[in-house]
C-alpha cells in the first residue's frame, strides 16, 4: 500500500518540532562487523527478470532539474560524528549527489534524505542505480525503514524492520581495502543501543568486479514471506528473517563514524564541500508493487 500525505508532515518539519521541544534525533549505533566471510554474487540469474512479472511502477525519482523533489526531506541535525545538512545534497545533470565534506573548523557534514510521511510502502520491489565514492570513516547507503522500528519490541512484523538494500564502505577498522569492491545488505530490528537485532550478508561481484566508483543497480524484493536482495539483477541474498508487514519509507544517506566499522576518518577530513570527492551519486530510485 502506498500512502501519500501532506508535505507539511515531512522529516524536516518533524525535526524542527523536536528541536523546539528540546529534543534531538537519537543517533544510531554503527553497523556491526560481518559475522560470516564475504561471498560472491552468483552469476546465474536473468537480469531481465526484474521487476517481477505482475508488478507495476508506483513511484520513481529520476532526479531531473536542479532541486530535490517534494517526496524527499533532508535531515538537519547532528548524527554520529557528523552533521546531516541539506546543502550536502545536490541535483544536477540528472543525478542526485550526496557529498561528505569537512568545514574549516573540522566538523564533518553529510547528506541524509528520506521520504517519511510522503512515500511509504508495504512490500514491493525497490531499486536504485548508484555510484559510490566512499572514504575511510564514512559510508553511504540505500535503505528502507519503519518509523516505529523497535515499538513494540520483539515484534518486527508490527514494528517494522530496517532493510539495508546496500551499504558500502571503503575500509574497515583494520584498514581492509578489499571492502571497496564489496557491498553489505542488512536487516536491523528492535533497534536500540542495547538490544538491536541484526542479520547481514557481505558480497562481492562475479570476478571481483569493482563497486567503488562504478555504476550498479541495487534492489530488494520484499514480500510477506521474505526478502531477496539483488545487484545488477543477480540475486545476492535471500532470507526470511524478521519480515516487516507495515509501511516503510526510502532513505539515501551518507554517514561518518570515526574508528567504527568503516575505519578511521582521515587526519585532514574530507575536504571542503566544493572539493570533496567523498559521497555517492544516485541516477534514479524506483518502486514497483504487485498489482
Amino acid at each position: 500500500m502506498m500512502r501519500t500525505m501532506l508535505e507539511g508532515a515531512s522529516l524536516a518539519a518533524l525535526v524542527a518540532l523536536a528541536a523546539a521541544c528540546g529534543l534531538t534525533p537519537p543517533p544510531e549505533p554503527p553497523r556491526q562487523q560481518p559475522t560470516s566471510p564475504p561471498t560472491e554474487v552468483p552469476a546465474n540469474a536473468n537480469p531481465g527478470a526484474l521487476p517481477p512479472q505482475g508488478y507495476k511502477l508506483v513511484w520513481q525519482d529520476e532526479f531531473e532539474g536542479s532541486a530535490l523533489g517534494p517526496a524527499w526531506s533532508a535531515l538537519s541535525a547532528p548524527r554520529l560524528d557528523a552533521i546531516a545538512t541539506p546543502d550536502a545534497a545536490s541535483v544536477h545533470d540528472g543525478l542526485l549527489t550526496l557529498t561528505t565534506y569537512t568545514d574549516a573548523s573540522g566538523r564533518h557534514h553529510t547528506g541524509f534524505l528520506g521520504t517519511q510521511g510522503v512515500v511509504e510502502v508495504t512490500y514491493g520491489y525497490f531499486e536504485a542505480r548508484i555510484r559510490f565514492h566512499d572514504s575511510p570513516g564514512e559510508w553511504c547507503a540505500f535503505w528502507i525503514d519503519s518509523p516505529t522500528n523497535g515499538n513494540p519490541m520483539g515484534d518486527p512484523g508490527t514494528a517494522g524492520v530496517e532493510i539495508d538494500v546496500v551499504e558500502h564502505r571503503a575500509t574497515d577498522d583494520h584498514g581492509w581495502t578489499a571492502l571497496r569492491d564489496m557491498s553489505a545488505m542488512n536487516l536491523n530490528w528492535d533497534r536500540t543501543a542495547s538490544s538491536r537485532q541484526n542479520v547481514q550478508k557481505v558480497v562481492s561481484l562475479p570476478g571481483n568486479a569493482p563497486i567503488q566508483g562504478e555504476w550498479h543497480v541495487f534492489g530488494v524484493l520484499w514480500t510477506d514471506v521474505g526478502y531477496t536482495f539483488y545487484i545488477d539483477g543477480l540475486p545476492a541474498w535471500t532470507t526470511d528473517a524478521a519480515i516487516s508487514h507495515r509501511s516503510e519509507y526510502v532513505q539515501l544517506t551518507c554517514e561518518v563514524a570515526d574508528a567504527s566499522w568503516a575505519g578511521f576518518v582521515p587526519a585532514g577530513g574530507y575536504g571542503a564541500r566544493a572539493t570533496s570527492t567523498t559521497g555517492m551519486d544516485v541516477d534514479w530510485v524506483r518502486i514497483w508493487q504487485k498489482t
